[in-house]
């Protein structure tokens, strides 16, 4: 128990030790809020709030064992996304929240980040696959044009 308590400390340390390297070259002339009191609780997910202006880290922020591009990004490729997020929110960008819209919303944000220049070449890979499997479905959930409402 003292272990796995020690682990997600750790995780939060280097968390916001991420957060501080990427949040002056990510989002310019705004420092945005990283919330981590839900960081430890299951099934917690790591998002960017609009409203508020905050990232919250969730228990997501750790790559999982999905052979999805989202599943295997790293806390920073993560933060990135989500500050990239940021920054498109603060250039005016309302994102779109509905399905399948806020899929490109999600491809065009992990191609935002994956140009900070903190990431190494795998987590660029990684937003960049991230993107495209995100289109893939967006292409794969859309309505036929034939479908479409005139």
């Amino acid at each position: 128990m003292i272990l796995a308590a020690e682990t997600k400390l750790g995780c939060l340390r280097e968390s916001l030790s991420i957060v501080k390297r990427l949040g002056g070259s990510c989002v310019a002339d705004k420092e945005i809020e990283l919330v981590i009191a839900n960081a430890s609780r299951h099934s917690s997910r790591t998002h960017f709030d609009e409203v508020a202006g905050r990232v919250y880290l969730g228990a997501d922020v750790k790559p999982g064992t999905g052979i999805e591009a989202n599943a295997r990004m790293s806390i920073l490729a993560c933060l990135a996304h989500e500050l990239a997020h940021a920054d498109r929110s603060k250039s005016g960008f309302f994102r779109p929240i509905e399905l399948p819209d806020c899929l490109i919303d999600e491809a065009e944000t992990s191609l935002h980040a994956s140009f900070n220049p903190l990431l190494n070449p795998k987590d660029r890979e990684d937003l960049i696959e991230d993107a495209r499997d995100r289109l893939i479905q967006w292409f794969a959930e859309r309505k036929p044009r034939d479908e479409v409402e005139p």
